[in-house]
């Protein structure tokens, strides 16, 4: 997603960029690909550098971490960066600035903006996505989806590790019965 500068005489001012980052690399296990994307975004300059203000929405394909079935979903998220040349960057920059920087060469006020895109959309799906909050997702034993079929595997199945836990719980409900029985 290239925004270029040079488009604007006067801010702040304003662009919508759509596009797709397929052609991308994008090295995220969650996000099976990315169909569309629109970048909303305000722009202020101040001196040399230009101030970003964003809204992104995409639509993606995602993996459900409970069916492990593909499902699309929109995603919206927001973002802020500071567009500069690298060259003057570097030298007006102080080790204590915790923005987000894009840079252009001196001459050329072309931006690539796929790398703050990229970020975003990471950061807006959470860590488990689902395709419904409803999924009951697949069965521990024979794999099926339970979304789409029932199976008739045994769903007591007790590691053998917790057996003597499985035992005093047993205990120690005889003792409550036998307790309350006696009052």
């Amino acid at each position: 997603m290239i925004l270029d500068l040079r488009e604007f005489e006067t801010f702040p001012a304003h662009a919508v960029l759509k596009g797709n980052l397929s052609n991308y690399e994008f090295r995220y296990d969650l996000i099976h690909r990315i169909n569309e994307v629109e970048l909303f975004i305000d722009i202020q300059k101040s001196g040399e550098e230009y101030f970003c203000q964003g809204k992104i929405i995409s639509s993606v394909v995602l993996e459900c971490a409970r069916c492990l079935e593909e499902f699309e979903k929109e995603l919206e998220s927001a973002t802020d960066f500071i567009i500069c040349a690298q060259e003057w960057h570097e030298k007006n920059s102080n080790d204590l600035d915790n923005e987000d920087y894009v840079y252009f060469k001196s001459s050329d006020l072309h931006v690539d903006l796929s790398d703050i895109v990229r970020q975003s959309i990471i950061l807006a799906e959470s860590m488990k996505p689902l395709c419904s909050e409803n999924c009951k997702g697949l069965c521990p034993q024979c794999g099926i989806n339970l979304n789409e079929e029932s199976c008739s595997c045994n769903k007591e199945i007790i590691d053998s590790r917790w057996e003597g836990l499985m035992h005093l719980s047993h205990v120690t409900k005889q003792r409550r019965e036998n307790t309350d029985a006696a009052s």
